[in-house]
């Protein structure tokens, strides 16, 4: 039977609820923990109405891990086409404890996740017509790469930022 996450809405107060969490060691790890456990996640829901939300186990409870959907206003193509309204993922991480799991019995939870942020995603892109879906990945996160890659998303090799690069999924044509 598969292990099913369900997505709960967050609120600032659940910060508490990721203290001790953590997605690894590596530099994009430590920024995706840092991100939920600090100011990040108040600015981006704050200032920027970012959603959230905590994914937990559907059978036991368990936190497993959060994602983020939020919209931005960049330049589209880039670097100099004009300004549009665009989706964005701030963050997505899954607990360490988790990673890889289920093995075997799919789907795994980076899928669930990803999967539940493409579905608000696309409900907002029907009520809005905002048409892509925008996150940033650090260069060395093959695993990550692979993940979005698998959810249709393609790098634009154009568009970097420092040590990320910039992948979109197309929402609406």
């Amino acid at each position: 039977m598969p292990q099913l996450l369900y997505a709960d809405a967050f609120a600032l107060e659940d910060r508490e609820l990721f203290a001790d969490f953590s997605c690894g060691d590596e530099p994009w790890s430590l920024a995706a923990a840092e991100w939920i456990q600090g100011g990040g996640v108040e600015k981006s829901v704050t200032q920027h109405a970012t959603q959230v939300w905590l994914f937990r186990r559907d059978s036991d409870d368990q936190l497993i891990g959060f994602g983020s959907l939020g919209q931005t206003r960049r330049r589209w193509p880039p670097p100099t086409g004009p300004y549009i309204n665009l989706l964005i993922i701030p963050q997505l991480a899954v607990d360490i404890r988790f990673h890889g799991q289920p093995a075997d019995d799919p789907p795994r939870y980076s899928h669930q996740i990803l999967g539940h942020l493409i579905a608000e995603a696309r409900d907002v892109a029907v009520q809005t017509g905002v048409p892509l879906l925008l996150l940033y990945v650090h260069e060395q996160n093959a695993r990550a790469r692979r993940l979005y890659e698998q959810f249709d998303f393609t790098a634009d090799t154009n568009a970097r930022d420092d040590h990320l690069v910039l992948m979109t999924h197309r929402l609406i044509a």
